[in-house]
Protein backbone atom coordinates (compact mmCIF):
# COMPACT_ATOMS: atom_id res chain seq x y z
CA UNK A 1 0.00 0.00 0.00
CA UNK A 2 1.65 3.46 -0.89
CA UNK A 3 1.31 6.67 1.60
CA UNK A 4 -1.75 8.04 -0.44
CA UNK A 5 -3.68 5.17 0.23
CA UNK A 6 -2.69 4.52 3.69
CA UNK A 7 -3.51 7.89 4.98
CA UNK A 8 -6.85 7.86 2.81
CA UNK A 9 -7.74 4.81 4.22
CA UNK A 10 -6.95 6.47 7.63
CA UNK A 11 -8.73 9.19 7.07
CA UNK A 12 -11.97 7.30 5.84
CA UNK A 13 -11.75 5.37 8.85
CA UNK A 14 -11.60 8.53 11.02
CA UNK A 15 -14.79 10.58 9.54
CA UNK A 16 -17.15 7.54 8.55
CA UNK A 17 -16.26 6.48 12.18
CA UNK A 18 -17.26 9.69 13.82
CA UNK A 19 -20.73 10.44 10.92
CA UNK A 20 -21.75 6.41 11.43
CA UNK A 21 -21.89 6.47 7.31
CA UNK A 22 -20.57 3.97 5.17
CA UNK A 23 -19.29 6.16 1.99
CA UNK A 24 -16.52 8.85 1.54
CA UNK A 25 -16.49 11.10 -1.80
CA UNK A 26 -13.45 13.42 -1.98
CA UNK A 27 -13.77 16.43 -4.25
CA UNK A 28 -11.37 19.37 -5.14
CA UNK A 29 -13.85 21.69 -3.45
CA UNK A 30 -17.33 21.60 -1.47
CA UNK A 31 -19.00 23.21 -4.33
CA UNK A 32 -17.28 20.60 -6.66
CA UNK A 33 -19.16 17.73 -4.02
CA UNK A 34 -22.39 19.99 -4.08
CA UNK A 35 -22.47 20.15 -8.03
CA UNK A 36 -22.25 16.55 -8.35
CA UNK A 37 -24.91 15.89 -5.63
CA UNK A 38 -27.08 18.67 -8.00
CA UNK A 39 -26.92 16.00 -10.99
CA UNK A 40 -27.54 12.86 -8.86
CA UNK A 41 -30.32 13.92 -7.82
CA UNK A 42 -31.55 15.77 -11.15
CA UNK A 43 -31.00 11.83 -12.47
CA UNK A 44 -32.82 10.22 -10.06
CA UNK A 45 -35.90 12.64 -9.17
CA UNK A 46 -38.60 14.22 -11.24
CA UNK A 47 -39.02 16.61 -8.26
CA UNK A 48 -37.24 19.72 -9.16
CA UNK A 49 -37.32 21.75 -6.19
CA UNK A 50 -34.63 22.58 -3.31
CA UNK A 51 -35.65 24.04 0.12
CA UNK A 52 -32.50 26.17 1.39
CA UNK A 53 -32.20 28.89 4.02
CA UNK A 54 -32.32 32.32 2.98
CA UNK A 55 -29.11 33.08 5.27
CA UNK A 56 -26.01 31.06 3.47
CA UNK A 57 -23.26 30.86 1.41
CA UNK A 58 -24.77 31.96 -2.01
CA UNK A 59 -22.75 29.70 -4.24
CA UNK A 60 -25.28 26.06 -3.68
CA UNK A 61 -28.30 28.27 -4.18
CA UNK A 62 -25.96 28.92 -8.07
CA UNK A 63 -25.27 25.41 -8.61
CA UNK A 64 -28.72 24.05 -7.91
CA UNK A 65 -30.21 26.94 -9.80
CA UNK A 66 -27.89 26.06 -12.96
CA UNK A 67 -28.44 22.31 -12.76
CA UNK A 68 -32.48 23.17 -13.40
CA UNK A 69 -33.87 23.27 -9.86
CA UNK A 70 -36.73 25.57 -8.29
CA UNK A 71 -35.49 26.92 -5.10
CA UNK A 72 -37.62 27.85 -1.65
CA UNK A 73 -36.07 29.64 0.44
CA UNK A 74 -37.35 29.39 4.57
CA UNK A 75 -36.46 32.55 6.96
CA UNK A 76 -33.66 31.27 9.61
CA UNK A 77 -34.12 32.19 13.56
CA UNK A 78 -32.32 35.26 14.41
CA UNK A 79 -30.67 33.67 17.47
CA UNK A 80 -28.62 30.82 15.90
CA UNK A 81 -29.07 31.58 12.45
CA UNK A 82 -30.27 28.22 11.37
CA UNK A 83 -33.13 27.57 9.03
CA UNK A 84 -36.99 27.50 11.26
CA UNK A 85 -37.67 23.82 11.08
CA UNK A 86 -41.38 24.87 11.37
CA UNK A 87 -41.60 26.51 8.37
CA UNK A 88 -40.11 24.33 7.17
CA UNK A 89 -41.98 21.33 7.61
CA UNK A 90 -45.31 23.29 6.57
CA UNK A 91 -43.55 24.24 3.19
CA UNK A 92 -42.74 19.67 3.04
CA UNK A 93 -46.60 19.23 3.52
CA UNK A 94 -47.68 22.06 1.03
CA UNK A 95 -45.65 21.23 -1.46
CA UNK A 96 -45.13 17.49 -3.94
CA UNK A 97 -42.05 18.96 -6.09
CA UNK A 98 -39.30 18.84 -3.11
CA UNK A 99 -36.49 16.98 -4.09
CA UNK A 100 -34.54 17.80 -1.06
CA UNK A 101 -33.47 20.36 2.16
CA UNK A 102 -30.20 21.98 2.18
CA UNK A 103 -29.62 22.24 5.85
CA UNK A 104 -26.81 24.31 6.39
CA UNK A 105 -25.21 24.13 9.69
CA UNK A 106 -24.67 27.92 10.10
CA UNK A 107 -21.24 29.12 12.06
CA UNK A 108 -21.40 25.31 13.52
CA UNK A 109 -24.55 25.46 15.30
CA UNK A 110 -27.32 23.14 15.95
CA UNK A 111 -31.36 23.01 16.63
CA UNK A 112 -31.63 21.81 20.10
CA UNK A 113 -35.57 20.62 18.22
CA UNK A 114 -33.73 18.79 15.18
CA UNK A 115 -35.78 15.59 16.57
CA UNK A 116 -38.44 17.66 14.36
CA UNK A 117 -36.95 16.89 11.46
CA UNK A 118 -37.68 12.97 11.59
CA UNK A 119 -41.48 14.27 10.57
CA UNK A 120 -40.12 15.41 6.92
CA UNK A 121 -41.08 12.34 5.72
CA UNK A 122 -39.23 11.53 1.64
CA UNK A 123 -37.55 14.52 1.80
CA UNK A 124 -33.70 13.85 0.68
CA UNK A 125 -31.74 15.67 3.57
CA UNK A 126 -27.83 17.54 2.64
CA UNK A 127 -26.39 18.23 5.74
CA UNK A 128 -24.00 20.92 4.98
CA UNK A 129 -20.76 21.28 7.85
CA UNK A 130 -18.39 23.09 4.99
CA UNK A 131 -18.43 25.57 7.83
CA UNK A 132 -17.60 23.72 10.90
CA UNK A 133 -16.44 20.01 11.47
CA UNK A 134 -16.80 17.59 13.90
CA UNK A 135 -15.15 17.94 17.28
CA UNK A 136 -15.52 14.39 18.60
CA UNK A 137 -14.77 10.82 18.49
CA UNK A 138 -18.54 9.94 19.13
CA UNK A 139 -21.61 12.52 18.60
CA UNK A 140 -24.67 12.12 19.11
CA UNK A 141 -26.59 10.53 16.25
CA UNK A 142 -29.30 13.14 16.36
CA UNK A 143 -26.43 15.36 15.03
CA UNK A 144 -25.46 13.33 11.97
CA UNK A 145 -28.79 13.38 10.17
CA UNK A 146 -27.99 14.04 6.94
CA UNK A 147 -28.61 11.81 3.95
CA UNK A 148 -25.87 12.99 2.46
CA UNK A 149 -23.15 15.22 4.89
CA UNK A 150 -20.60 17.98 3.49
CA UNK A 151 -17.04 18.64 4.20
CA UNK A 152 -14.77 21.14 3.07
CA UNK A 153 -11.02 22.21 3.57
CA UNK A 154 -11.46 25.14 1.35
CA UNK A 155 -10.32 28.70 2.09
CA UNK A 156 -11.59 30.45 5.42
CA UNK A 157 -12.89 26.86 6.75
CA UNK A 158 -11.73 25.50 10.28
CA UNK A 159 -9.12 23.88 8.19
CA UNK A 160 -8.28 26.13 5.27
CA UNK A 161 -6.47 23.76 2.81
CA UNK A 162 -7.76 26.18 -0.05
CA UNK A 163 -8.83 23.10 -1.46
CA UNK A 164 -10.68 19.91 -0.67
CA UNK A 165 -14.47 18.67 -0.18
CA UNK A 166 -15.84 15.36 0.94
CA UNK A 167 -19.15 13.34 1.21
CA UNK A 168 -19.98 10.52 3.62
CA UNK A 169 -23.07 9.29 2.77
CA UNK A 170 -24.72 5.45 3.04
CA UNK A 171 -25.84 5.44 -1.05
CA UNK A 172 -23.74 3.01 -2.88
CA UNK A 173 -25.14 4.47 -5.95
CA UNK A 174 -23.91 8.05 -5.36
CA UNK A 175 -19.93 6.61 -4.23
CA UNK A 176 -19.74 5.25 -7.82
CA UNK A 177 -21.73 8.14 -9.25
CA UNK A 178 -19.71 10.61 -7.57
CA UNK A 179 -16.37 8.98 -8.48
CA UNK A 180 -16.80 9.02 -12.14
CA UNK A 181 -17.89 12.67 -11.27
CA UNK A 182 -14.53 13.80 -10.07
CA UNK A 183 -12.62 11.59 -13.02
CA UNK A 184 -14.68 13.95 -15.18
CA UNK A 185 -13.59 17.39 -13.87
CA UNK A 186 -10.49 18.72 -15.82
CA UNK A 187 -9.67 21.93 -13.83
CA UNK A 188 -7.03 21.00 -10.75
CA UNK A 189 -7.79 24.95 -9.43
CA UNK A 190 -9.93 27.69 -10.14
CA UNK A 191 -9.03 29.81 -13.42
CA UNK A 192 -8.05 33.54 -12.25
CA UNK A 193 -10.21 34.82 -14.96
CA UNK A 194 -13.17 33.11 -13.66
CA UNK A 195 -12.21 33.94 -9.89
CA UNK A 196 -12.25 38.22 -11.39
CA UNK A 197 -15.46 36.87 -12.82
CA UNK A 198 -17.37 35.82 -9.81
CA UNK A 199 -15.97 38.68 -7.58
CA UNK A 200 -17.33 41.00 -9.99
CA UNK A 201 -20.50 39.19 -10.07
CA UNK A 202 -20.64 39.20 -6.07
CA UNK A 203 -20.04 42.61 -5.83
CA UNK A 204 -22.58 43.78 -8.31
CA UNK A 205 -25.41 41.13 -7.44
CA UNK A 206 -25.16 40.68 -3.73
CA UNK A 207 -23.40 44.15 -2.16
CA UNK A 208 -24.89 46.76 -5.49
CA UNK A 209 -28.21 44.61 -5.21
CA UNK A 210 -28.35 44.26 -9.03
CA UNK A 211 -30.50 42.36 -10.95
CA UNK A 212 -29.47 38.97 -11.33
CA UNK A 213 -28.24 37.38 -14.82
CA UNK A 214 -27.96 33.98 -15.31
CA UNK A 215 -26.20 34.13 -18.04
CA UNK A 216 -23.47 35.77 -16.23
CA UNK A 217 -23.32 32.79 -13.87
CA UNK A 218 -23.05 30.38 -16.80
CA UNK A 219 -19.95 32.10 -17.86
CA UNK A 220 -17.86 31.38 -14.72
CA UNK A 221 -19.71 29.06 -12.58
CA UNK A 222 -18.60 25.67 -13.47
CA UNK A 223 -14.74 26.97 -13.70
CA UNK A 224 -14.68 28.03 -10.17
CA UNK A 225 -17.17 25.12 -8.81
CA UNK A 226 -15.56 22.19 -10.72
CA UNK A 227 -12.22 21.42 -9.28
CA UNK A 228 -10.66 17.97 -9.22
CA UNK A 229 -9.75 16.06 -6.15
CA UNK A 230 -5.77 16.50 -5.60
CA UNK A 231 -4.43 13.69 -3.79
CA UNK A 232 -1.39 15.44 -2.84
CA UNK A 233 -3.35 17.21 0.24
CA UNK A 234 -4.30 13.99 1.33
CA UNK A 235 -1.45 14.26 3.86
CA UNK A 236 -2.41 17.53 4.89
CA UNK A 237 -6.47 16.35 5.23
CA UNK A 238 -4.82 13.30 7.28
CA UNK A 239 -2.90 16.05 10.18
CA UNK A 240 -6.19 18.22 9.76
CA UNK A 241 -9.18 15.38 11.12
CA UNK A 242 -6.11 14.11 13.41
CA UNK A 243 -6.10 16.69 15.96
CA UNK A 244 -9.96 17.54 15.62
CA UNK A 245 -10.85 17.78 19.36
CA UNK A 246 -7.40 20.19 20.00
CA UNK A 247 -9.04 22.40 17.25
CA UNK A 248 -12.68 22.46 19.21
CA UNK A 249 -10.49 22.88 22.12
CA UNK A 250 -8.77 25.91 21.27
CA UNK A 251 -11.79 27.74 19.36
CA UNK A 252 -14.47 26.93 22.46
CA UNK A 253 -11.61 28.74 24.54
CA UNK A 254 -11.99 31.74 22.63
CA UNK A 255 -15.34 32.18 21.89
CA UNK A 256 -15.98 31.69 25.75
CA UNK A 257 -13.77 34.97 26.34
CA UNK A 258 -15.77 36.38 23.55
CA UNK A 259 -18.89 35.65 25.09
CA UNK A 260 -17.70 36.21 28.85
CA UNK A 261 -16.70 39.96 27.61
CA UNK A 262 -19.61 41.03 24.79
CA UNK A 263 -22.21 39.85 27.69
CA UNK A 264 -21.32 42.91 29.37
CA UNK A 265 -22.24 45.23 27.04
CA UNK A 266 -25.85 43.01 26.31
CA UNK A 267 -25.19 42.34 22.69
CA UNK A 268 -27.03 39.64 20.82
CA UNK A 269 -24.75 36.40 20.13
CA UNK A 270 -25.72 34.46 17.42
CA UNK A 271 -25.36 31.03 18.97
CA UNK A 272 -26.74 27.67 19.69
CA UNK A 273 -26.23 26.26 23.28
CA UNK A 274 -24.32 23.20 21.84
CA UNK A 275 -22.60 23.13 18.58
CA UNK A 276 -19.66 21.79 16.39
CA UNK A 277 -16.30 23.29 16.10
CA UNK A 278 -17.57 27.02 16.08
CA UNK A 279 -16.36 29.17 12.97
CA UNK A 280 -16.09 32.60 14.14
CA UNK A 281 -17.97 34.70 16.71
CA UNK A 282 -20.84 35.99 15.49
CA UNK A 283 -22.85 39.33 16.99
CA UNK A 284 -25.72 41.40 15.93
CA UNK A 285 -24.96 45.36 16.09
CA UNK A 286 -26.78 48.34 15.05
CA UNK A 287 -24.82 50.87 12.94
CA UNK A 288 -22.67 47.83 11.50
CA UNK A 289 -20.71 48.86 9.08
CA UNK A 290 -19.30 51.74 11.42
CA UNK A 291 -17.96 49.28 13.82
CA UNK A 292 -16.11 47.08 10.80
CA UNK A 293 -14.68 50.43 10.16
CA UNK A 294 -13.30 50.76 13.19
CA UNK A 295 -12.67 47.28 13.97
CA UNK A 296 -10.09 47.21 10.76
CA UNK A 297 -9.06 50.54 11.74
CA UNK A 298 -7.37 49.04 14.39
CA UNK A 299 -5.77 46.01 12.25
CA UNK A 300 -7.84 43.46 12.90
CA UNK A 301 -9.82 41.15 10.17
CA UNK A 302 -13.62 40.94 10.73
CA UNK A 303 -16.50 39.93 8.25
CA UNK A 304 -20.28 40.62 7.34
CA UNK A 305 -20.90 37.51 6.49
CA UNK A 306 -23.62 36.08 5.39
CA UNK A 307 -26.54 38.07 3.14
CA UNK A 308 -29.99 36.89 2.59
CA UNK A 309 -29.76 35.11 -0.56
CA UNK A 310 -33.09 34.69 -0.72
CA UNK A 311 -34.28 38.64 -2.19
CA UNK A 312 -31.32 37.47 -4.61
CA UNK A 313 -33.19 34.47 -6.54
CA UNK A 314 -36.48 34.95 -5.07
CA UNK A 315 -38.85 36.78 -7.96
CA UNK A 316 -42.21 36.61 -5.08
CA UNK A 317 -42.92 39.27 -2.72
CA UNK A 318 -41.93 37.31 -0.09
CA UNK A 319 -40.32 38.57 3.44
CA UNK A 320 -37.43 36.79 5.08
CA UNK A 321 -37.53 39.39 8.22
CA UNK A 322 -35.00 37.50 10.34
CA UNK A 323 -32.23 37.08 7.74
CA UNK A 324 -32.75 40.97 6.80
CA UNK A 325 -31.99 41.34 10.33
CA UNK A 326 -28.55 39.08 10.38
CA UNK A 327 -27.37 40.53 7.13
CA UNK A 328 -27.75 44.03 7.86
CA UNK A 329 -26.43 43.43 11.74
CA UNK A 330 -24.14 40.94 11.53
CA UNK A 331 -20.30 41.00 12.59
CA UNK A 332 -18.09 38.02 12.63
CA UNK A 333 -14.65 37.43 14.30
CA UNK A 334 -12.08 35.64 14.44
CA UNK A 335 -11.19 32.13 16.22
CA UNK A 336 -8.60 30.80 14.28
CA UNK A 337 -4.87 30.77 15.86
CA UNK A 338 -3.31 33.98 14.89
CA UNK A 339 -5.92 35.38 17.87
CA UNK A 340 -4.81 34.96 21.06
CA UNK A 341 -6.58 36.16 23.99
CA UNK A 342 -4.88 40.02 24.50
CA UNK A 343 -6.12 40.20 20.91
CA UNK A 344 -9.16 39.25 21.53
CA UNK A 345 -9.78 41.66 24.23
CA UNK A 346 -8.16 44.51 22.31
CA UNK A 347 -10.86 44.45 19.44
CA UNK A 348 -13.72 43.88 22.40
CA UNK A 349 -12.10 47.45 23.61
CA UNK A 350 -12.14 49.11 20.20
CA UNK A 351 -15.93 47.86 19.67
CA UNK A 352 -16.87 48.94 22.99
CA UNK A 353 -15.40 52.48 22.95
CA UNK A 354 -16.92 52.86 19.79
CA UNK A 355 -20.01 52.45 21.16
Amino acid sequence: MNKKNFLKKKVDKKLLSISRKSKINYFGRANSAIWCIATYLKSKSNRKTIILPSTMCISPAIIFTLNGFKLKFVDVNKNDGLINLNKTLKLIKSNKDIAALFYVNLFGNKDQNINKIKSFNNVFIIQDLAQTFFQKKKIPSKDIFGDMVILSFGYSKIFDLDHGGIVLSDEEEFYEYGLNFDKKIVNKKIPSIAKKQYLNWYTKVIIKKEKLKRKTLKSFASKIYLIKFNNQKLKDIYNSVNILDKEFKERIKKFKFYKKLFQTLKIPIIHSESFFIPWRFSFLIRKRDDHLRMIRKGGYDASSYYPNIARVFNKKKETFKNSDIIEKKIVNLWLTKNYNLKKIEEQFNILKNNL
